[in-house]
């Protein structure tokens, strides 16, 4: 996993936890040497679309999750990704995950979790009148506003 927050934080090790590997960055470039395999890119963020098409290994993966929201330009070479992608035999694929079957699957996988492990994805909580604090910076796995307070 890639992330902005540093090693040895909670992301990381709920990475860990689960058998994974953490590595803390601002971009695939930073991590070079280290091509994955398989990549799900979730931001959407231009730029690290266009690095996950072309930062992977030979015969990768890359699932698009994200949706960039449009109007940002980037200048690529769309023949150099499209050689890349072409020559590596790499595949990558965009999905969307909201149909009724996706959303049950998930509410039965997350019901066999551990709770444990899932309770340390919430971070921290803030009321209805702070909730812009949930937008601050920092270490946050998830943070949710409290509806209720």
């Amino acid at each position: 996993m890639l992330d902005l927050a540093p090693e040895g934080g909670l992301k990381s090790r709920l990475v860990s936890d689960l058998g994974g590997t953490y590595h803390s960055g601002t971009s695939l470039m930073d991590f070079r040497r280290h091509k994955p395999d398989v990549i799900i890119e979730c931001t959407g963020a231009g730029q690290l679309v266009i690095e996950a098409m072309t930062m992977n290994a030979p015969t990768g993966i890359v699932c698009l999750c994200g949706l960039a929201p449009g109007g940002r330009e980037h200048r690529v070479d769309p023949g150099m990704i499209n050689r890349e992608i072409v020559l590596e035999n790499d595949v990558v694929f965009g999905t969307v995950n909201a149909n009724l079957r996706h959303f049950r699957a998930a509410a039965t996988a997350l019901a066999e979790a551990d709770r444990g492990w899932l309770e340390r994805l919430i971070t921290r909580r803030v009321p209805l009148d702070c909730a812009l604090e949930a937008f601050r910076p920092g270490d946050d796995v998830k943070v949710v506003i409290d509806l209720t307070t």
